[in-house]
């Protein structure tokens, strides 16, 4: 016997092509299992990579390992929501069957799109404006505390702990210098000037000490863009892969919509199972 199903045959022209509701069900899918399984890496240490205090080999290790799990994550993730999108939508009786096939896949396409689009969005407004990930503040802090430390300690009991202001001006000179070769002659002097005082160092080892902290500093900086360009380039292909599982997900939600098919594990076995409890 054919297996049938009651459709709204609203005409077209009755209602919109795009069902926002199919279309958000599925976003929201995206966006909770995506969520459940990025902190499912988290919890594996997929996301915590420092460029500053791991050793190339780790960093490049882990950094393979969370790009696997992240292009996982959106296909697993973004097939769930384009499925869903295109089988949780009413059938277009007075569409031919390739343009069903479009408009389910395009409700697929959709759902993708909305769920990054939010994802972006309390992105941003958990990172505040992102301009820390935009022009790397957040690299140069790190790799300005790590670099002030190794100038402003002090061997002699007599001079106190540099102060807040103090790291932070020393800060902001290695950052005004980031992009030359070396530092301002007046920046190093003051710096040399400012360690030879603190350490009780000649000059030249002071000059030394100095130099040496710079180079840290735009090493640790320079590595930092460097992984973060990679994260970017990854989380964007990541992206990208998850628009065309959705695509194809969607085509097959809608085709599983018209069969009526049931995925096995949803069956019910009500009288198979009544019939193992009670012979």
């Amino acid at each position: 016997m054919a297996l049938t199903r009651d459709y709204d045959t609203r005409a077209d022209s009755e209602t919109s092509y795009v069902e926002w509701g199919a279309v958000t069900a599925g976003a929201v899918a995206s966006l909770a299992l995506s969520f459940v399984l990025l902190t499912f890496g988290a919890a594996a240490g997929l996301s915590a990579v420092s460029p500053w205090t791991s050793t190339s080999a780790t960093v490049t290790a882990v950094a393979v390992g969370s790009a696997f799990w992240v292009l996982l994550v959106s296909l697993w993730a973004f097939a769930l929501g384009g499925y869903l999108a295109a089988r949780l939508r009413h059938r277009w009786h007075g569409a031919s069957q390739d343009e069903v096939e479009f408009r389910d896949k395009a409700h697929g396409l959709l759902a993708w799109a909305l769920a990054v689009v939010v994802a972006a969005v309390v992105a941003t407004a958990v990172s505040g404006s992102g301009r820390g990930m935009a022009d790397g503040s957040t690299a140069r802090a790190a790799a300005s505390n790590t670099a002030v430390d190794t100038i402003v300690r002090s061997p002699r009991t007599d001079i106190a702990p540099a102060t807040d202001a103090q790291r932070a001006e020393i800060g902001r000179i290695f950052a005004s210098n980031l992009a030359r070769a070396d530092l301002d002659a007046a920046d190093k002097r003051y710096l040399v000037t400012l360690v030879s005082n603190r350490t009780g160092a000649a000059a030249p080892d002071a000059e030394r000490l100095v130099a040496d902290a710079f180079t840290k500093f735009k090493d640790t900086v320079n590595r930092s863009r460097k992984a973060g360009v990679v994260m970017a380039f990854i989380a964007a292909a990541s992206l990208m892969v998850g628009a065309a599982i959705a695509w194809w997900a969607a085509g097959m939600g809608g085709e599983h919509r018209d069969k009526g098919a049931v995925w096995e594990v949803f069956r019910r076995h009500d009288h198979a199972v009544i019939t193992r409890i009670i012979p």
